[in-house]
């Protein structure tokens, strides 16, 4: 059988711990990344009427209102192209 001191012990049980942690957090990162919004300011919409902020698919500068169902215009804001 293998002998071990209880320090050697608690090192290899750290280790063990410290590689699972490890390995959930590169997970997170990778379902983060993949779960991540490409949000483009020329496809962010809000409405006048109920002040609802969504997406289009297209980039277009006429859209409507998924709740309301009231035409939403793109405005140009300065600095942004």
């Amino acid at each position: 059988m293998i002998e071990l001191s209880m320090s050697e012990a608690i090192f290899f049980y750290f280790l063990l711990w410290l590689g699972l942690i490890i390995v959930l957090w590169w997970r997170e990162q990778r379902r983060l990344k993949r779960n991540e919004w490409k949000l483009n300011r020329s496809h962010l919409f809000n409405c006048d009427n109920c002040h609802h902020a969504f997406i289009t698919d297209e980039p277009v500068n006429l859209a409507r209102c998924p709740r309301c169902n009231a035409v939403c215009f793109r405005r140009k804001q300065r600095g942004m192209e």
